[in-house]
């Protein structure tokens, strides 16, 4: 688990890695990439191996213009609802994202789950005021919609900066904006795709970010680090 109270460590896992694991690994949560599972292995096994893990996730169903990952079932043929109905919602989240529909998941929003909103960026940055719109223009912000969970509500911003310029415009931007919200218990993780977005990813708490993801073994999104390798980078010390 991190060893910051300012930080989550999320490890993003397929059908294949989630069930391979024998004991919950250094992590804060699970990421069950709902669309890397099987409609059977949603349907008859999640529930169990989540409770022998004592695991607590974030349920995401990642869309084929936001991931480069390949489907392993359709929206429409998972029963999420059967699931949700032998979990405990308040323990968990779920990734709706801000940019995009979400069929899948959007009706649960109100059985207490924990929301992550997220957008993904994949042609460049976003900038401060483009941040704070979209978290200011939420449903669940601005008061059209009421948010039932109890965790806080987590703003994730996943952009592809071009430039070390960009990644850094686009991390103090983040910084900036996390602490204009923090006292309304709203949380931002920000993440820089890609192989120069691993400062971002190694040291998110530096930049305002509450979630950082990591993978297994092999990365689920551009730039991911492994959580082996991201335990020993925050280890390593120079004296």
């Amino acid at each position: 688990m991190s060893r910051s109270e300012d930080l989550e460590v999320v490890l993003t896992v397929s059908e294949e890695e989630f069930f391979s694991l024998n004991e919950l690994p250094r992590c804060d949560r699970i990421e069950i990439r709902l669309d890397l599972f099987s409609p059977s292995a949603i349907r008859t096994n999640l529930t169990e191996q989540i409770e022998r893990l004592d695991a607590r996730c974030i349920f995401t169903y990642r869309q084929s213009g936001d991931t480069d990952q390949i489907a392993a079932s359709s929206e429409k043929d998972i029963d999420f609802n059967t699931l949700v109905e032998t979990i405990d919602p308040k323990k968990h989240y779920l990734d709706l994202e801000l940019n995009r529909s979400n069929d899948l998941l959007e009706s649960f929003a109100e059985r207490g789950f924990g929301l992550v909103r997220s957008v993904h960026k994949f042609d460049g940055i976003l900038n401060r005021t483009e941040i704070e719109n979209w978290i200011a223009n939420d449903p669940f912000v601005d008061g059209r919609k009421k948010y039932f969970g109890t965790l806080p509500l987590v703003y994730k911003f996943a952009v592809f900066p071009g430039t070390v310029s960009e990644m850094t415009d686009f991390l103090s931007s983040i910084g900036q904006v996390a602490n204009k919200f923090k006292k309304s218990n709203i949380l931002l993780a920000g993440i820089c795709m890609g192989p120069m977005g691993v400062v971002s990813r190694i040291f998110p708490e530096r930049f305002g970010s509450y979630f950082t993801y990591c993978c297994l073994t092999e990365p689920k999104a551009p730039g991911q680090v492994d959580l082996e390798s991201w335990i020993r980078l925050r280890d390593t010390s120079v004296d």
